[in-house]
């Protein structure tokens, strides 16, 4: 199963490139992108959340705020450094230069946002229970960042040379699986509950980030059409897990 989970998570970047590409000229596109990702993702989280807490209890709360200010702190740090770095240039090559090193340094950190998205799924690779939905919310997430990032790229580069600098993304999940089947065989598979609370913390960004207005237009904020398209995302996600928990439960009597 963690072969199939990491063959999605490479294939979702590039195809989230490509949307970047196609619709380039259509921002309010990237918009209901994050609206019906951010809703579907906040479903799947309120789920694992309701799981978590019944089953472990409030220690698990606060494992995944743990998880949720690391990335925040992350992002943070890459944001601030990026707005920082070249304020003693003048006029467009200073706005060129501070872009550059913005966009580099989300690069990176979503690049070590990406092993961490492999260390998840082989934790969701583990777990008999619920580990599906805790795939599903880390590959659901990995295309609008994609997109939004080639955005960026986009600015300065052509489409090929911006699909390299992807490659840290692309290939990240995969050195991140393979260093989380190597701790989970040892002592930290004893801690699988705790360490999914935590996977389930470092998604709860992407909810956040999909009502910031510079990860949808960089004028009109959050659409409505966003609006409507993260209800929507929220309504269907709740529906089919419901469904599935159903059938599943049918199947097991």
């Amino acid at each position: 199963m963690l072969i199939f989970y990491l063959v999605i998570a490479t294939v979702t970047t590039p195809l989230g490139a490509g949307i970047a590409f196609i619709s380039r000229t259509q921002k309010r596109h990237f918009g209901i992108i994050f609206g019906v990702t951010a809703g579907a993702v906040l479903s799947i989280l309120l789920m694992l959340m309701i799981h978590l807490y019944t089953e472990i209890g409030y220690t698990t709360v606060l494992v995944m705020w743990g998880g949720f200010l690391l990335i925040s702190a992350l992002e943070y740090f890459t944001a601030r450094r990026g707005a920082s770095t070249t304020g003693h240039a003048s006029g467009k090559d200073a706005s060129r230069k501070q872009t550059l090193w913005g966009v580099n340094l989300s690069l990176l950190g979503l690049s070590i946002h990406s092993l961490a998205d492999g260390f998840n799924l082989a934790i969701a690779a583990q777990k008999e229970t619920f580990g599906g939905l805790l795939a599903l919310g880390i590959l659901t997430h990995r295309l609008p960042i994609a997109t939004l990032i080639t955005v960026a790229l986009l600015r300065d580069y052509r489409f090929l040379k911006a699909l390299g600098k992807l490659t840290p993304l692309i290939v990240g999940p995969i050195f991140g699986a393979l260093l989380g089947e190597h701790l989970l065989q040892g002592t930290f598979r004893e801690l699988i509950e705790y360490l999914t609370a935590f996977a389930v913390g470092t998604l709860l960004h992407v909810v956040r980030d999909g009502f910031k207005e510079n990860n949808t237009t960089e004028s009109e904020g959050f659409s409505n059409a966003a609006k409507v398209m993260f209800i929507i995302g929220f309504i269907l996600t709740s529906c089919a897990i419901y469904f599935f928990e159903r059938l599943e439960f049918e199947h097991l009597h």
